[in-house]
């Protein structure tokens, strides 16, 4: 038997478009896995500055210099993409979605472990955050200030992939 027949089959079921498969499913995956993470902690994030910074009320200038101390200091720790602009994204994303997780547990974070293996298909209800959308689809919802016109449109998406 020649090996080049089992590698290269014009039916394209030979061993390595298996092999390709399975490695196309597995990136897939892990960027899906990333964006779900990300997601839930820009969420968190959020949540942070909103609770501790603002206790809930609009405190302008006092919430303003803590956002410029934090991206200061992300910047530094973790590089680009938490400018102040980004902050308060986050801080808007908790505002649009506080119901999100039902318990918040502390300390912050503890919620990570939790999520990924709440929804491993995307098709559940979507308490959390589908892993089917991405940053990008949450901010573009974020637009859309009528709660049952976003959540109507956040099932769309997943519901039309």
């Amino acid at each position: 038997m020649n090996p080049n027949n089992i590698l290269i089959n014009p039916e394209g079921n030979s061993l390595f478009h298996r092999i390709a498969s399975i490695l196309e499913q597995t990136r897939g995956n892990v960027a899906r896995s990333i964006n779900s993470n990300m997601v839930l902690a820009y969420w968190m994030i959020g949540r942070e500055i909103v609770l501790e910074l603002q206790g809930g009320e609009e405190r302008t200038e006092y919430g303003k210099q803590v956002l410029e101390n934090i991206f200061t200091w992300l910047t530094k720790q973790y590089g680009t993409g938490f400018s102040v602009a980004n902050l308060k994204n986050f801080r808007q994303f908790f505002l649009m979605y506080p119901d999100r997780l039902d318990v918040i547990r502390y300390p912050a974070g503890s919620e990570l472990n939790m999520i990924v293996k709440r929804y491993p298909t995307g098709n559940e209800t979507l308490q959390c955050f589908s892993p089917l959308l991405s940053w990008s689809h949450y901010r573009a919802l974020m637009r859309v200030q009528d709660t049952e016109a976003r959540a109507s449109y956040e099932h769309k998406i997943v519901d039309c992939g």
